[in-house]
């Protein structure tokens, strides 16, 4: 298997910690952005989109982050990442979706303004951040309620962990404070301590 990505890409984060977790063997290549390697007749070929990450399975490809984690952890069921009754599978398949429709969404209004205006050497527009910072501590606080009492979203460690927690990796340079959320906070100590989430941080 390839895994097209970018190692700022939250979206790539995700996947590489699953890749990770899971122990599969992944190759990963690396799409240069800036150069537009993603907007390029080869890549689009792959991706439609244009985005990363893209996975090609031995020309099987797939794409959106959510669904390369959830074909990923099909392939190790007994791992428990996605599971497999009806409720549980449910619960993670929620919180996918709120991390795609939702989460996803605010962070990126606040990325926007802070590590993506300084790639693309543009000054931050205050009242973009200001929006989009009150968005994420709204979504924060949704899992700051979830995370009561337990040690993972949906009880035991899931892809929605992987997945949500990608939108907090650069939350120094977002300006995201967590001391006000104690569960979140405690929530993102305990999967940045995991080998594989360590593994696919990137390189700041």
């Amino acid at each position: 298997m390839k895994l097209y990505e970018h190692p700022f890409s939250s979206a790539a984060f995700k996947v590489r910690a699953v890749v990770y977790e899971l122990g599969l063997p992944v190759t990963l290549i690396p799409v240069d952005m800036m150069k537009g390697e993603h907007k390029t007749a080869e890549f689009l070929a792959r991706n439609p989109n244009g985005k990363v990450p893209t996975l090609d399975d031995d020309g099987f490809l797939v794409w959106e982050s959510n669904a390369i984690l959830c074909y990923l952890a099909a392939k190790k069921p007994e791992s428990g990442l996605l599971p497999a009754d009806p409720r549980g599978m449910a619960l993670v398949q929620q919180w996918l979706q709120w991390q795609a429709t939702t989460f996803a969404p605010s962070v990126n209004e606040v990325m926007g303004e802070t590590v993506y205006a300084k790639f693309m050497g543009r000054s931050k527009d205050e009242a973009k951040y200001a929006a989009g910072l009150e968005k994420v501590r709204r979504d924060v606080g949704v899992l700051e309620k979830t995370l009561a009492g337990r040690e993972y979203l949906t009880g035991k460690l899931s892809l929605a962990d992987f997945s949500i927690v990608s939108g907090l990796q650069l939350r120094s340079a977002m300006g995201v404070d967590l001391e006000a959320f104690p569960n979140v906070k405690a929530w993102v100590a305990r999967m940045e301590s995991r080998e594989s989430v360590r593994k696919s941080l990137p390189p700041m």
